[in-house]
């Protein structure tokens, strides 16, 4: 189960967040042991205060948090082209309407376990379908993403491989690199596929900037 949330409105789902941070921090700084902004219990950045929407995936039943990730227009304040413009390489900045970076993409270790029978994490495929159908609804033609080469050969893995923008470069303990995944129905339906995930997600079309007006 999937929740779309937003940054504008981060005070009546207060709850929601503090659980995202929390998970944040325990990936990001306490097990891979980035270099990242900690406040007490929780991981966050500036970005976090650009109305970003989070992704989350919840555990059914139990409304855990087992997920999430966040997603910024890239006109806007973004990773790859403010923080990191080193994993460009050659190519200008990415600054397009159509085109939407996800970051902060991270899964509760503890159910880590918790897969399909094709072994893809159930948790990072909801989301990246999630995303997808927002994508979809938004007419966007990519999504953009600075991960590690760990964690792109997890999206080959679910069906998305995407391409990668440049080479991946050393960033502190990590081999990092940009991907761009290209929107489209038949990536979405083979993700769905390859998860076994059946229908929409999402209750009802739902676009980008919907969301972050909700």
């Amino acid at each position: 189960m999937i929740k779309i949330l937003n940054g504008l409105n981060k005070h009546n789902h207060k709850a929601e967040l503090e659980d995202m941070f929390r998970l944040r921090k325990k990936v990001f700084h306490d097990l891979l042991k980035w270099d990242v902004q900690v406040d007490g219990d929780f991981e966050v950045d500036h970005y976090d205060d650009a109305n970003p929407i989070y992704v989350l995936s919840y555990t059914p039943g139990t409304e855990k948090l087992r997920g999430a990730l966040r997603l910024l227009p890239t006109l806007g304040p973004n990773m790859l082209d403010d923080t990191f413009p080193v994993l460009l390489g050659d190519q200008p900045e990415i600054r397009s309407a159509a085109v939407w970076e996800s970051s902060r993409f991270c899964i509760d270790p503890e159910i880590s376990s918790d897969r399909s029978s094709n072994q893809v994490s159930i948790a990072a495929a909801e989301m990246m379908c999630g995303v997808g159908e927002l994508g979809i609804a938004s007419g966007l033609s990519h999504i953009v993403t600075v991960t590690d080469v760990f964690l792109e050969r997890m999206f080959r893995r679910m069906g998305c491989p995407g391409e990668r923008i440049a080479d991946p470069q050393k960033i502190g303990s990590v081999y990092a690199v940009a991907i761009a995944w290209e929107v489209s129905e038949d990536l979405l339906e083979n993700m769905k596929k390859i998860a076994e995930i059946p229908g929409r997600l999402l209750p009802a079309a739902m676009s980008l900037e919907q969301a972050r007006a909700a």
